[in-house]
């Protein structure tokens, strides 16, 4: 097949500076040509598109010459960013891999989508009605904004930071209650049917004394990267008990269900001190970031899938949505 393979690269170092965090959901030039080489070792031709203002017109010139997009663009600006690309080969008619426009737009709004899932009453969601609290930005992914500190104790701490994350990053901030207890991420592949890849446990006994065990920017991209081995940042498959196990898997199938979730996404949860699962996000452009911490080919190894089986499944799982052959 012939692909246009649409992404973001990355252009800066990870930094504490909230303003200077702006494209810390793009991907690294290596991750970029890793996935270009693995389509082109299924047997594909692949074009580059950036996703920058030239996209648009970049894929109607493909449009003739090309099968279908594979995405994983997290688009420019706005709050519905992650759904350009989509939205550019929805009005082409140009097929393309993983979720709709509408779905990636619900999701990037994290208390819009608890607020769906609450409605569902599939699980718990965190409220925002009594300290500790934890702030962050409504609409960003890969912990941008997310810092060790945004976990507050009182209102004055609560304005402060608020304050700050709006002023800097000029965003819409969200407060929800701290939920102190375990962290998981799921990954669930498929349409019509669903797989749920090995559950991964995030670790947090690797950060300094005294660091709130959150999934913060600075551990993701500072204290991570530290690790001579990486393995002591993660448990996968998560040790949980059969109920406990098979409660995450169905939920997060009813969770990916309800948001009309196409191909694959990563869910995230907390687990109180009291066994209480509380939804606290999705991702439906998980990264596939190779040989590092990254949490979608961590679960898709455990399952014993290569690199190269989870490209070519994401790939496989769109074009038998569009009933095209490989």
């Amino acid at each position: 097949m012939r692909i246009a393979f649409a992404y973001n690269v990355k252009s800066s170092l990870p930094s504490v500076d909230l303003d200077e965090q702006n494209d810390a959901d793009f991907d690294s030039p290596e991750t970029v040509d890793k996935i270009k080489k693995t389509l082109e070792s299924l047997g594909h031709s692949v074009v580059m598109v950036e996703a920058n203002a030239e996209a648009f017109d970049k894929l109607k010139e493909l449009k003739s010459s090309i099968d279908i997009v594979f995405n994983i663009a997290e688009g420019l600006m706005g709050d519905a960013r992650e759904s350009q690309i989509p939205m550019f080969c929805e009005v082409l008619g140009i097929p393309y891999t993983h979720s709709s426009p509408t779905t990636h737009a619900i999701k990037l709004d994290k208390e819009f989508t608890k607020l769906i899932v609450k409605g569902a009453e599939i699980t718990n969601v965190p409220g925002h009605t009594k300290f500790p609290m934890i702030v962050k930005p409504n609409k960003e992914g890969s912990s941008k904004g997310i810092m060790d500190n945004n976990v507050v104790h009182n209102q004055e701490e609560l304005d402060k930071k608020t304050k700050e994350i709006s002023e800097k990053m000029g965003v819409e901030v969200l407060a929800e209650e701290y939920i102190d207890g375990r962290e998981f991420t799921v990954a669930v592949m498929g349409n019509e049917n669903l797989t749920v890849l090995p559950i991964v446990e995030q670790r947090f006994d690797f950060l300094p004394a005294g660091m709130n065990k959150i999934a913060s920017y600075e551990l993701k991209w500072i204290y991570e990267d530290t690790l001579k081995d990486l393995t002591k940042a993660y448990d996968c498959p998560a040790k949980l008990d059969e109920k406990l196990k098979n409660e995450i898997e169905e939920v997060s199938k009813k969770i990916y269900t309800l948001l009309d979730v196409r191909d694959c996404a990563r869910i995230d949860y907390r687990l109180d001190k009291d066994n209480n699962l509380y939804f606290i996000e999705i991702n439906t452009l998980p990264g596939i970031t190779p040989d590092a911490i990254s949490y979608f080919p961590i679960a898709a190894y455990a399952a014993g899938m290569s690199y190269k089986d989870l490209v070519a499944k994401i790939l496989s799982l769109a074009c038998a949505r569009y009933g095209i052959k490989e």
